[in-house]
């Protein structure tokens, strides 16, 4: 088994690109927009949102030209993330063999509704209709821009897409399959009907907080604050030719757990014996410092998780930090688990652990409400998806 590190991440959300969304992160400024008459026509009853990030293309013109006249957004905004997280990670030229692993939970929103009106209203579709809705693009696109042929795959396990590509990529890795591989999620669901934020708000799963702020792990939540999207990218390396090249390591990943809940299509069983399982087995024989939870301020998830987190560290649990980055950054869905674990690396890196923008804690957890420098060492990021997927990783300190 190969080590494998982290060498390279790239967030874009609304809160920033880059550096400037770790910045935002630690200064807890999070970006909420309320709705307007507009947005979904009046009839939605959760009020706020997180908009998709507007990025600056003009740096990369040239080498996405071609994915300018036939590329989603969602696509174009991931290749941006995995430019940035290469040249975060010093490589100028990828090994042929490296794979791309992306997650994501549905096709790009808006063009898949742009097609949908052209049949609909007699008009031309046009050309790109069906590239630009492939729910493969993401990582095909990916693989095109940096000229590379190692596996390239899309992995939709809903709000766990993003942890669950990492964890394959990783364990690509760790077979000896290839040295290196870009990950991560990416998802777009805002589009002009909003029809993404109307069948999470008709669930009864959006937030009814009248500031936006889902404070998960509170008493005060009330279901979780949309995002509609974004992208983060992490480069993965085989630790020994990282280590050759010099590169900038955040983090080593030592294990990558998933199972299925087998329970139901939405709802989190009350007692979460599968969570509970998978963490006690990949906790075994460490002392975890940093806990990043899926933590999504739905009355459901929290107390699951929270019960879960009492049945597998019982006494110790006071002792790990906990972050909800959801508190801040909204449910981006694909995007969520990638964006997590990227914090994660970045705060094993920077000894830093962002505060949560939380209410009344639940009993038993450690949410500091504000950042603080912390060192950490082993540290565990978790992603729950609707149709009961279930994933980890376990970073550490190299």
């Amino acid at each position: 088994m190969r080590r494998v590190v982290i060498t390279g991440i790239a967030p874009i959300v609304a809160m920033g690109a880059g550096q400037e969304f770790f910045d935002k992160l630690m200064a807890m400024e999070p970006v909420i927009m309320p709705t307007d008459e507009s947005y979904c026509n009046g009839a939605n009853t959760s009020k706020w949102y997180v908009p998709y990030p507007e990025i600056d293309l003009t740096p990369y013109k040239a080498q996405l030209r071609q994915m300018l006249l036939l590329a989603s957004r969602n696509a174009i905004t991931a290749a941006v993330a995995s430019l940035m997280a290469a040249e975060d990670a010093g490589i100028q030229k990828f090994d042929p063999d490296t794979a791309v692993f992306f997650g994501g939970s549905t096709m790009d929103a808006e063009d898949l509704y742009a097609a949908y009106n052209t049949t609909t209203s007699g008009r031309r579709m046009h050309p790109s209709s069906n590239p630009k809705t492939m729910a493969n693009a993401v990582p095909a696109w990916i693989s095109i821009l940096f000229g590379i042929h190692g596996r390239s795959q899309i992995i939709a396990t809903a709000c766990a897409s993003g942890t669950d590509a990492i964890g394959a990529a990783y364990e690509h890795i760790c077979m000896g399959k290839s040295k290196m591989a870009i990950c991560g999620g990416a998802d777009r669901m805002n589009c002009s009907s909003q029809m993404i934020f109307r069948s999470f708000d008709v669930l009864g799963a959006l937030t009814r907080s009248p500031d936006g702020l889902p404070r998960p792990f509170s008493d005060e939540r009330s279901g979780f604050l949309f995002c509609e999207g974004g992208a983060c990218t992490l480069i993965l390396e085989e630790y020994e030719s990282a280590k050759a090249r010099g590169a900038k390591i955040y983090a080593e990943i030592t294990d990558f757990r998933a199972c299925c809940d087998a329970f139901h299509i939405v709802k989190m069983p009350d007692y979460p014996e599968q969570v509970i399982s998978m963490l006690k087995e990949m906790a075994k024989g460490k002392k975890l410092d940093y806990y990043n939870a899926h933590g999504t301020a739905t009355t459901v998830n929290d107390q699951m998780e929270a019960t879960a987190l009492r049945e597998v560290f019982g006494s110790e649990l006071d002792s790990i930090i906990i972050n909800a980055t959801k508190s801040m950054t909204g449910h981006a869905i694909g995007t969520s688990g990638a964006l997590e674990a990227a914090v994660t690396a970045y705060s094993i890196k920077n000894g830093i652990v962002h505060g949560n923008l939380v209410g009344t804690p639940m009993e038993g957890l450690n949410l500091p409400k504000q950042t603080q420098n912390r060192e950490i060492n082993c540290a565990i990021s978790t992603s729950f998806g609707f149709g009961g997927h279930n994933s980890a990783l376990m970073l550490e300190k190299v």
